[in-house]
């Protein structure tokens, strides 16, 4: 019996662009402004909170909407309001290469759909992936916790072991790795015996043959 094909989980800010030159800086810049605005706190009160609230939940979302009450779609609206269209051009070597990919992808992101959407768009990418997983799926608990990893591998039908996840931070690789699920770094070397470490998304096609 043939084998079935595993499914590529594909992260997005600098993951399918270099590291540091597109949209995703200017996200975290907003997230610090947000966070001064609702919280009342100057830049160094603010990006120490952050920091508690990753620790604690996962993200700054998390423990705003927990201590704050925070509205997620108000937040993720707030902080992805960012000129993605400016910083990102359509990117031909990106869609020769994940062209090449015969195994189904689908993005999987702490991004808004929205903001994920307008990402794809802009490098011309939209239209090679199945679907999007992004943190409004993860019922906004992002990666690197287990819970949206569960959710997506439930959602299409596949066990971890037939899940590959392409994604930049060594922290959701290692996650993906304690559940047995393949994994790829993209621009870090290798975390741990068994993750396969790329330069570039460019070089993707390889690492998940």
């Amino acid at each position: 019996m043939r084998s079935k094909k595993k499914l590529i989980l594909v992260d997005v800010d600098d993951t399918l662009y270099p590291k540091g030159t597109g949209p995703f800086p200017h996200v975290n810049r907003r997230i610090d402004d947000y966070v001064m605005a609702r919280c009342s706190l100057g830049i160094d009160e603010a990006k120490e909170l952050r920091r508690r609230y990753i620790r604690s939940y996962g993200s700054t979302l998390g423990g705003l909407m927990k201590h704050y009450g925070v509205d997620p779609d108000h937040y993720l609206k707030a902080v992805h309001d960012v000129p993605v269209e400016d910083l990102l051009k359509q990117d031909l070597q990106l869609k020769r290469t994940l062209s090449g990919i015969e195994n189904e992808m689908v993005v999987f992101s702490n991004g808004s759909a929205e903001y994920v959407k307008r990402v794809l768009k802009a490098l011309g990418v939209s239209d090679l992936f199945r679907d999007l997983f992004t943190i409004e799926f993860m019922d906004f608990i992002p990666k690197p916790r287990e819970y949206p990893y569960r959710k997506a591998i439930e959602l299409y039908g596949r066990r971890p072991e037939e899940c590959v996840l392409v994604d930049d931070r060594v922290p959701n690789i290692r996650t993906a790795l304690g559940m047995g699920m393949g994994t790829v770094v993209v621009g870090s070397d290798s975390p741990a015996e068994g993750v396969r470490a790329i330069p570039d998304i460019y070089a993707i096609e390889q690492a998940v043959s």
